[in-house]
């Protein structure tokens, strides 16, 4: 699994805002990235068109909510969405669609649990935090590597991380989708 970015590094777009690769709790390897909420497609690789469909709802800096979208404009990504509200002190998720290809991932259906419920690693590899920055300063998320989870550490797995605001625009809500292939590579 390649950890670069798509596009020419240094080129307008594509550099992120936050940058940090490191080892896991589980003995697995993350490059976890952060960007504006405009940003080059292309650093998403096979993301991007999920992104795009998740940008054309931007309106100026006004970041969408998720009824703002349609179960159809998802067509081809089903299996590989998530919806998670984050908490407004404490940044854990609590996932309310936790879809297939995600829960072969995990091992594990999240619906409707916290993700230290499942992966107490989160916390110590700084993956909350990472969570709280995307909702405090509105950005997106990027993860790719090995899944940071006891006995699933040799899984590779990128997934894009979208924030969603509710009625007064602060941001509960993210939005996000796992990239193929999420098997060893």
């Amino acid at each position: 699994m390649s950890l670069r970015l798509p596009g020419g590094l240094g080129e307008e777009g594509t550099e992120p805002v936050f940058e940090h690769f490191f080892k896991t709790a589980a003995g697995g390897e993350l490059l976890m990235r952060r960007f504006n909420l405009r940003c080059d497609p292309r650093v998403f690789g096979a993301l991007a068109p999920f992104y795009e469909i998740w940008r054309a709802k931007l309106h100026g800096e006004q970041l969408p909510r998720w009824r703002d979208f349609s179960f159809e404009e998802f067509v081809g990504w089903h299996r590989r969405v998530a919806l998670s509200d984050i908490g407004s002190e404490r940044p854990d998720l609590r996932f309310r669609i936790f879809a297939s290809a995600a829960v072969e991932l995990h091992g594990e259906d999240l619906t409707g649990k916290w993700l230290t419920e499942s992966i107490p690693e989160a916390e110590r590899d700084g993956v909350i935090e990472h969570f709280g920055h995307i909702r405090d300063e509105r950005l997106i998320g990027f993860l790719v590597g090995r899944i940071g989870k006891k006995g699933r550490e040799f899984l590779n797995f990128k997934v894009i991380e979208l924030p969603l605001v509710n009625e007064e625009g602060r941001v509960t809500q993210i939005l996000h989708a796992f990239g193929e292939p999420l098997s060893e590579e």
